[in-house]
């Protein structure tokens, strides 16, 4: 368990809400028009996360929408505040620790190999379902 602590919990209630239509849903092309983790330059204390952010420099893994992507831009988000509030402090009694963010591994041969092969087919595949 991350925290010891926690193997210890009992689970006294739970619940699942399912609300349909509720995910965001991007079309392909829009990722332009998604808000950048950093936010607005005026505005430091705002930043941004979540699997529809444009993560720029920090960008890891996947740029799809997935829940690892809104995890991972969540504690790049919450680094990123840290290093603009409490690490532009003066006081140098001020101390913060980031969260570490692991670096995704390199696609493994075969992978990449079935992806050029892709690429391949589809430019001689008619693409009658992508307009």
């Amino acid at each position: 368990a991350a925290i010891p602590e926690f193997a210890e919990a009992n689970l006294v209630d739970s619940w699942v809400g399912k609300f349909p239509g509720s995910v965001s849903f991007f079309s392909p092309g829009s990722f332009d028009r998604r808000p950048p983790m950093q936010g607005d330059p005026n505005v430091p204390t705002i930043k941004f996360a979540g699997d529809w952010v444009r993560m720029g420099d920090l960008e890891h893994g996947a740029k799809g929408l997935c829940q690892e992507r809104a995890f991972v831009s969540g504690l790049q988000a919450g680094n990123l505040l840290l290093d603009e509030t409490i690490g532009k402090s003066s006081s140098s009694s001020s101390y913060y620790k980031q969260h570490p963010v692991l670096p995704v591994r390199e696609d493994e041969a075969q992978f990449t190999a079935a992806i050029a092969v892709n690429k391949q087919v589809m430019q001689l595949i008619p693409r009658f379902w992508v307009r």
